[in-house]
């Protein structure tokens, strides 16, 4: 009898024992339900997940327009689930009567590999029949920490209404019908094993040109999707001003949580042909004048080295070369010439810039009365005298006395002939001389020779008692003197 009510009271006091476990348990998960909250908003696909009354997590889902709003607690949990359609969901966490939160749905059940790549692809649409649906790592997430009693509270809002932005979405482009969540924090996880990319585009960067180091590599994240620039710490500069080589450290974390840190150098260089200023064409040149053809004319390379010195110069004249000496050239035809300037960089660029240069008689107009005069013996020589004008090529009337200067020198003393040059020159330039030559021939005074006598005239005889006087001159004498008859 003892032994039996030693055994009754020993069962009696297991029982207790379990019953106050069972006590202490459902006190710490009544405690622990009231940790967490839970708000959906309907109208952003946003999960907000809030700890003491504070947010500090924010989920992407995708619920529906059937999703009933309202106020709820958690009654149960599932590991894996069977949905509507004869498929699976991971870490699924009821809601209501046939609502709850859950995983992306799978096609066999336990299988993580059979996930529906085009459910997952619109996460953050309206597109379940009437669950939340969350990635892996949320679902699962709210399946860990958040027990039963968990309070939810599902409405429909807008951003204004969510403490926490909405988290970004990483789809799978591989092309594949099933595969495993990215999200999915299994160690068996495929995308676990995959990293962050870092593409290099472009290594060489243009000296002078405007760039960001970010514009020069493509980033991918661990499931293959181009990473935003905004999600992308860049830590260096490229100094396009300066010819060098330059270090970028690129670091990124993607939605699936992995990381890449890279570091890329990059090299500034110029490739650009020199740039070759102050060669002008000119549209009239005085034929017969040197003009260096490399006056004011400079080069320099795009980083802003001077080449002058480089600079070289050819000429040409209907299709013929024409001498040039140290830039200078002689144009001493009309016509067109074709002058071609060349400058090498010192990156073996070259640059070529050709010009025209039209050139024109500039020669004055200068015009003589005669081009053969003849003067007296012992009379005065005017030189100008027989200088009818002189005009610029432009026929602008000159001074003649300022313009014309003669060589040359006529002595009237001497009978003889004399040649006198004249020359006419506008400014003292010597491609605008003209000469004109004026041949003088100087005569001897004309000499006074004596006429022979005349042979006396026998006297006639009278008509009448009275002389008459012929003449009409009034008894003055006539203009016969001593037989001699005067010049004028």
């Amino acid at each position: 009898m003892k032994k039996v009510k030693i055994k009754g009271i020993a069962m009696l006091l297991a029982v207790i024992m379990i019953v106050s476990c069972i006590s202490i348990y459902k006190t710490e998960e009544t405690q622990a339900s009231g940790k967490y909250t839970i708000k959906v908003n309907l109208g952003t696909n946003c999960t907000t997940i809030y700890k003491n009354g504070k947010a500090v997590k924010a989920m992407i889902c995708s619920p529906s327009s059937e999703t009933p709003t309202g106020t709820f607690y958690i009654p149960v949990k599932y590991r894996w689930h069977e949905m509507i359609g004869n498929c699976y969901a991971q870490y699924c966490s009821r809601i209501t009567t046939g609502i709850l939160f859950h995983s992306v749905w799978y096609y066999k059940n336990g299988d993580k590999s059979t996930m529906s790549v085009s459910a997952y692809n619109v996460m953050g649409q309206k597109a379940s029949h009437g669950c939340v649906r969350l990635l892996c790592k949320d679902a699962k997430w709210i399946y860990d920490k958040c027990p039963v009693g968990t309070k939810i509270t599902i409405f429909w809002g807008n951003k204004k209404d969510d403490p926490l932005p909405r988290p970004s979405f990483t789809p799978i482009r591989n092309g594949k019908f099933t595969d495993w969540d990215p999200t999915d924090p299994d160690p068996k996880n495929p995308y676990r094993k995959k990293v962050p990319t870092l593409t290099v585009n472009e290594n060489t960067v243009e000296y002078g040109t405007k760039v960001k180091p970010i514009d020069l590599v493509t980033i991918k994240d661990s499931a293959g999707n181009n990473i935003q620039k905004s999600g992308v710490k860049v830590k260096g500069k490229i100094n396009t001003k300066k010819l060098g080589t330059y270090k970028v450290k690129f670091t990124v974390k993607d939605t699936l949580g992995m990381r890449l840190s890279k570091t890329v150098k990059f090299k500034v260089v110029d490739t650009k042909s020199p740039i070759i200023k102050g060669a002008k064409a000119k549209k009239d040149v005085p034929m017969g004048s040197k003009v260096n053809v490399l006056a004011g004319v400079k080069a320099k390379s795009v980083t802003g080295t001077n080449l002058t010195s480089r600079v070289k110069v050819s000429v040409k004249y209907k299709g013929k070369k024409v001498t040039v000496k140290k830039g200078i050239v002689l144009f001493a035809k009309k016509g067109t010439y074709k002058i071609t300037y060349t400058v090498k960089g010192k990156n073996r660029k070259t640059a070529t810039k050709s010009i025209k240069y039209k050139v024109k008689s500039h020669k004055v107009k200068l015009t003589l009365t005669n081009t053969k005069v003849t003067v007296t013996e012992g009379s005065t020589f005017d030189y100008y005298k027989y200088v009818k004008d002189v005009k610029s090529y432009q026929n602008k009337t000159l001074n003649i006395r300022s313009y014309v200067t003669y060589t040359g020198k006529v002595d009237t003393s001497k009978p003889g002939e004399y040649i006198v040059t004249y020359k006419g020159q506008y400014k003292k330039q010597a491609y605008t001389a003209v000469t004109k030559k004026l041949t003088v021939v100087v005569v001897p005074k004309t000499v006074v020779a004596p006429l022979p006598e005349e042979p006396t005239t026998p006297e006639q005889p009278t008509t009448g008692p009275e002389e008459t006087t012929t003449g009409g001159n009034n008894g003055e004498s006539s203009n016969e003197t001593n037989g001699w008859t005067d010049f004028h």
